[in-house]
């Protein structure tokens, strides 16, 4: 019997975003506000291997764990949030913040074009976590 969960994630597998010794959890605190159930697919650089795959298969990758959630779990919703200051992309060589954020946007949506025609039907919504101003771990997400 499947589980019905109402959404799905994917992001970043960065240590910021989850789990810290601390106690502070981005991803966790962001699903809790949802107030579904979640599944949480986390892959360096978010949303990377769907748009632009460093090697050969890694988007097939994450639209199989991607068609688990939606067949399976019944995810009827698909959240995509990228981060600022993201080690996955360090290969872009990113000249300001301005050109950082506008390829991370960029990418949320092409990433949203490529899943809505392999999974119509589905509402999928983006984010961008951004750092506080004089933070390196400190996150805001905001929907684009």
């Amino acid at each position: 019997m499947p589980h019905h969960c109402k959404a799905a994630l994917i992001t970043c597998e960065d240590f910021r975003l989850h789990q810290r010794a601390g106690g502070k959890n981005f991803v966790a605190e962001f699903i809790k506000n949802l107030n579904c159930d979640c599944d949480l697919i986390t892959r360096g650089g978010g949303v990377q291997d769907l748009v632009r795959p460093a090697c050969e298969g890694y988007e097939k990758c994450l639209l199989k764990d991607l068609n688990v959630s939606t067949a399976l779990h019944r995810a009827d919703t698909i959240h995509l949030i990228n981060h600022e200051d993201c080690g996955a992309y360090s290969q872009q060589k990113f000249f300001s913040r301005e050109e950082e954020l506008k390829k991370h946007h960029d990418d949320l949506k092409k990433a949203k074009e490529i899943i809505n025609n392999k999974f119509p039907g589905k509402k999928v919504l983006l984010y961008f976590a951004e750092l506080e101003p004089g933070a390196d771990d400190i996150f805001v997400v905001k929907e684009i």
